[in-house]
């Protein structure tokens, strides 16, 4: 397993840092969802693209360059819909009719699909609700997996559907979206290709965790190099090292099951993606509240960072369920 990155690779890295650092400090990061204006910019850079199969119109990006971007994402604590609207939504209509119209606006960002789960079809009309759908409000169509099983794509402009607004832990905006026998395009894609799409968004967001688990480690060791108490920086006492130190471990373990799960045979990605949410959501949100911890009261306030980093944590551990679904799975 080769887990040094190729010139490419250290390049699309460096690249997405760059953009993402010109647009958030420590002052803005986490403080709302991406403006639609970067995202599209990135959308224009082929960052998209990158992450999407050829047949898709993309340039076959996939799960190393999945976890790059969606790391550095992570790092900067941007709220963005890269995991559900791209990797997961964006493969679940490839090889459907709904792809010509879809998959070109989608890789250049002038597009936003969400993912909802809730409802049942009949005679290719969508009737029910979803409960929390992400970016449901902004999103111009939505893929629905019913409570069958059943995967179909729902245009959000439709006049049969209805979103009323939900906020989330993060400020980020999700929706509550009730379907009213609205027009649905079943999507084609095998049992196969649904698993390995939402494997790839799982990835995503664990590789976002451990982005933020590494800002939130950098925050603190730097908070606890300044901060002075009895004459002497606090991170001259013993206590406060050992949690440091403990926070460290938790991040190096997060990141070697990502990478275990980034460069995996595509045959075991799903397993050690499922093993790494099983472990990593849990370990992330750890860290986050020690992060809070040692930078006292302030550390709770949506002044600091690590504030707003916790509750960005909070969110990402528990998508699709979080660890606990994750361990259900591994048991099964």
């Amino acid at each position: 397993m080769n887990l040094a990155l190729s010139d490419e690779q250290a390049m699309v890295r460096d690249m997405v840092r760059r953009f993402l650092a010109d647009r958030y400090d420590a002052t803005t990061m986490a403080k709302g969802p991406m403006p639609l204006d970067d995202w599209r910019a990135l959308g224009e850079l082929g960052l998209f693209a990158l992450l999407m199969p050829e047949q898709a119109g993309g340039l076959g990006g996939g799960a190393a360059e999945v976890m790059i971007v969606s790391e550095e994402m992570g790092r900067a604590l941007a709220i963005s819909p890269l995991a559900e609207s791209i990797l997961l939504c964006g493969r679940a209509i490839i090889g459907s009719p709904a792809a010509e119209r879809w998959c070109e606006r989608l890789l250049q960002g002038d597009a936003l699909l969400a993912f909802a789960r809730g409802g049942e079809c009949a005679d290719g009309k969508l009737s029910g609700s979803a409960a929390i759908v992400r970016d449901g409000m902004d999103a111009d169509a939505f893929v629905v997996e019913t409570a069958a099983g059943g995967l179909f794509l729902v245009d959000a402009m439709d006049s049969a559907v209805r979103r009323r607004p939900v906020r989330l832990v993060d400020g980020s905006m999700a929706a509550q979206v009730h379907f009213d026998a609205a027009e649905a395009v079943a999507l084609t894609l095998s049992a196969t290709q649904w698993d390995e799409a939402q494997a790839l968004a799982g990835l995503s967001i664990v590789a976002e965790l451990v982005g933020a688990m590494a800002t939130l480690l950098d925050l603190t060791v730097d908070y606890v190099g300044q901060r002075r108490q009895f004459g002497k920086p606090i991170a001259s006492f013993q206590v406060v090292q050992h949690r440091c130190a403990r926070m460290y471990t938790w991040l190096e373990q997060s990141r070697s099951m990502l990478l275990k799960a980034a460069l995996v045979e595509e045959e075991e990605r799903v397993r050690t993606v499922t093993a790494a949410k099983a472990y990593v959501g849990d370990a992330a949100l750890k860290l986050a509240e020690e992060a809070v911890q040692l930078h006292g009261g302030m550390g709770v306030t949506d002044e600091l960072a690590v504030g707003r980093g916790l509750r960005r944590v909070l969110l990402l551990s528990r998508l699709h369920g979080g660890g606990s679904v994750a361990r259900e799975a591994l048991a099964a």
